[in-house]
């Protein structure tokens, strides 16, 4: 069976089937500016958020030096209590440090 529209020549097209052609013509227009504006939409929002993750790392880092200064100090601080305590009570001293050996020779037998 054949088509008959498929082997009939072609017609000239009729004036609704032009404006019809016109209208689609227009939309597909339309729908590529609209895309177009979507996508120049999307890169600056990319470019907000990168911007807000940028500063959120400099803050964190801002914090994280801080904490490390911090951590420095009490650092140093305790450095000089064992220090001092040392030089009071060496003998103290030297038991504790073999009494934490020993435990710990122990702990890590098992």
């Amino acid at each position: 069976m054949s088509d008959s529209t498929a082997n009939s020549p072609k017609r000239p097209k009729s004036a609704s089937t032009r404006e019809l052609e016109d209208k689609l013509d227009s939309l597909r227009a339309d729908m590529d500016e609209i895309m177009k504006a979507l996508a120049h939409k999307a890169e600056d929002e990319v470019a907000d958020v990168k911007g807000k993750i940028g500063e959120t790392a400099e803050d964190l880092m801002a914090d994280l030096r801080g904490a490390l200064n911090e951590i420095r100090k009490k650092a140093g601080t305790a450095e000089q209590v064992i220090e001092t305590n040392t030089r009071e009570h060496p003998l103290q001293s030297l038991a504790l440090a073999f009494g934490l050996g020993f435990l710990i020779s122990i702990v890590m037998r098992r």
